[in-house]
């Protein structure tokens, strides 16, 4: 039996789904190893698996200091002639979370959530202004949005995959992320779908579906009700609950543990809310 060739994933979180997904997919996976390198951990990518590497599948990363070696031009430089090279999406929404500002410890750090503890009020009147009080106009929800998609736009320019249409089509009647930066099964499948097509390899007769798995399904990030009736979703509301590491949680409870872990001085919120 003739071995297998190579391909090779360069991506995020984003890009294990779609690197299980290939691998077990009829055909694609028959034919090909599939190799998954973390492009945020930095992880290197040996020249010699470049060298004979068949598939090249890479979320685009610029050249300069911040990726040096890792940058995409450099790898795609490494490549053989013979090699397909395909850019696939890195997708983010901020729509279900405009306020969401991130960081490395917190990870899921909201800034009006921030401005309330930093104030120092009471616990109760945290969450009484936050969950009732007009924190998150709808103009402010809007604006930070579109500027959001703007740049999601201008990602989109580096692959042939688009994927801000169907964001902008489907993300009031379903929750098409779990996360800013976790999407998921539709536009998951979606990717795959598209990857195939670019790679003129064939659906599953199955379909896609049957073979992509989820992208960290045990934690969907609550949505504030306030968000959700100005985008007027059909899936969140006050009384919605949420999977949040095997417990479900409505947005008050969530913000509530939020609240609680920041007056601890717990840094981590992540493993805090696996314990509540």
């Amino acid at each position: 039996m003739a071995p297998k060739k190579l391909c090779i994933v360069h991506a995020n979180c984003q890009g294990e789904p779609l690197a299980d997904f290939l691998r077990r997919v009829p055909g694609f996976g028959d034919e090909h190893e599939v190799r998954l390198y973390t492009n945020y951990i930095r992880e290197p990518i040996p020249d010699d698996e470049l060298a004979r590497c068949d598939v090249f599948l890479y979320q685009h990363l610029d050249e300069g200091p911040r990726w040096g070696e890792l940058a995409s031009p450099r790898l795609l430089a490494k490549l053989p002639t013979t090699a397909r090279s395909l850019a696939v999406p890195s997708m983010f929404f901020r729509g279900y979370w405009p306020f969401w500002q991130g960081g490395e410890k917190f990870g899921f750090a909201d800034e009006v959530l921030e401005r309330l503890i930093a104030a120092k009020l009471p616990k109760s009147e945290i969450l009484r202004v936050y969950l009732r009080g007009n924190v998150v106009p709808g103009a402010e929800v809007e604006e930070r949005t579109m500027r959001s998609l703007a740049h999601e736009r201008a990602k989109e320019a580096r692959t042939p995959i688009k994927y801000v249409d169907l964001i902008l089509e489907r993300f009031r009647e379903e929750m098409l992320f779990n996360q800013v930066n976790h999407p998921g099964r539709r536009l998951l499948c979606h990717v795959g779908r598209e990857v195939l097509r670019h790679l003129d390899a064939d659906e599953p007769e199955q379909g896609v579906e049957s073979f992509m798995g989820e992208l960290y399904p045990d934690f969907r990030m609550p949505i504030h009700p306030r968000v959700a009736e100005h985008w007027g979703l059909g899936f969140a509301d006050e009384f919605t609950e949420y999977p949040v590491f095997g417990k479900a949680k409505t947005f008050a409870r969530y913000a509530e543990n939020y609240v609680d872990a920041r007056l601890l001085g717990i840094d981590d919120l992540i493993s805090y809310l696996r314990l509540r």
